[in-house]
C-alpha cells in the first residue's frame, strides 16, 4: 500500500478549478516569462504537457488570439539576414543545379537577377567576358553541348535566340552536340 499524501476527487477538483481562476498580475507573469526565456522543457515535461492537453479545446476567443497572434508574427531586418545567404541552415555556397542541367550563382544585386536573386552562370562568365552586363536578348550558347560547364572557352555569344536557333539548324550533328 502506498503511503503519502492523498486527496479526494472532490478535493482535486476544486484545487484545480482554483488554480485555473487564479488571475496573475502583470508582474508575476513576467518574472515567470523572465525565469522561463531561453529554456527549453525536456522531452519528458512536453510529453506530460502534451498529455494534459489532450481532449481539451480551446475557446473560440482562444483561438481568435492565437491566430492574431500567428498571423503578426514578423520578422525583424536583423533576423532575416541570420536566416540568409552563408548564415542559412541550408547554404551550398550561393550556386544550385536548376532544370534542364543549367546552374544558377547567387547575386542579388545584378540587374538581371531573379525574384530569388539568382542570375545563369554561363551568363556571368560571358559578361565577365565582355566586361558589360548582357542585353535580355542575347543567347549564351555551349559549345560541347555540356550545360554546366561554364569555363570561357566553352562558351559562344548569340546578338539574339533567332541566330541562336539558325546556327543550330545550319551546324550539322557533328558539329554540335545537342
Amino acid at each position: 500500500m502506498e503511503r503519502g499524501f492523498t486527496v479526494k476527487a472532490e478535493q482535486r477538483a476544486k484545487i484545480v478549478a482554483a488554480n485555473r481562476a487564479r488571475k496573475w498580475t502583470d508582474e508575476s507573469r513576467a518574472k515567470m516569462a523572465a525565469a522561463k526565456r531561453g529554456k527549453k522543457p525536456s522531452p519528458e515535461t512536453r510529453a506530460k504537457m502534451s498529455a494534459a492537453q489532450l481532449g481539451r479545446k480551446a475557446s473560440l476567443e482562444t483561438r481568435a488570439k492565437l491566430s492574431m497572434a500567428i498571423r503578426g508574427r514578423k520578422h525583424t531586418e536583423e533576423s532575416k539576414a541570420k536566416m540568409m545567404g552563408p548564415n542559412h541552415h541550408n547554404w551550398k555556397g550561393g550556386r544550385r543545379l536548376v532544370a534542364k542541367g543549367y546552374v544558377k550563382r547567387l547575386c542579388r544585386d545584378h540587374p538581371f537577377a531573379d525574384e530569388m536573386g539568382y542570375v545563369m552562370e554561363h551568363r556571368l562568365v560571358m559578361e565577365a567576358r565582355l566586361k558589360r552586363f548582357l542585353r535580355p536578348e542575347e543567347v549564351v550558347h555551349h559549345i560541347n553541348g555540356i550545360k554546366d560547364d561554364n569555363c570561357d572557352e566553352n562558351l559562344m555569344l548569340f546578338p539574339s535566340g533567332r541566330d541562336h536557333t539558325s546556327f543550330h539548324n545550319n551546324a550539322g550533328p557533328s558539329e554540335v552536340t545537342p
